[in-house]
């Protein structure tokens, strides 16, 4: 298996938590009228503020891991 292999599993596994992690969301009413209270301000629907919002989280979430290994990369 080559790294690339290895990249590519890894990726998918983060991927398939991130998905499952969605579908198992339990949002508590507070925290989902903070949320339209947020939409409302900014001007925006609340499926794009939430979209938005998971979309910046995966991305983070993904890049970290690549962060990591060019750290490695300078002291490794």
């Amino acid at each position: 298996m080559t790294n690339y292999d290895v990249d590519a599993r890894e990726r998918q596994e983060r991927c398939e938590r991130f998905e499952h992690a969605i579908n198992c969301m339990d949002i508590a009413p507070v925290a989902m009228m903070s949320f339209e209270r947020i939409a409302l301000e900014h001007k925006v629907s609340l499926v794009e503020l939430l979209q938005t919002m998971l979309l910046n989280a995966l991305d983070r979430e993904l890049t970290k891991s690549q962060e990591l290994d060019y750290v490695d990369g300078l002291y490794g």
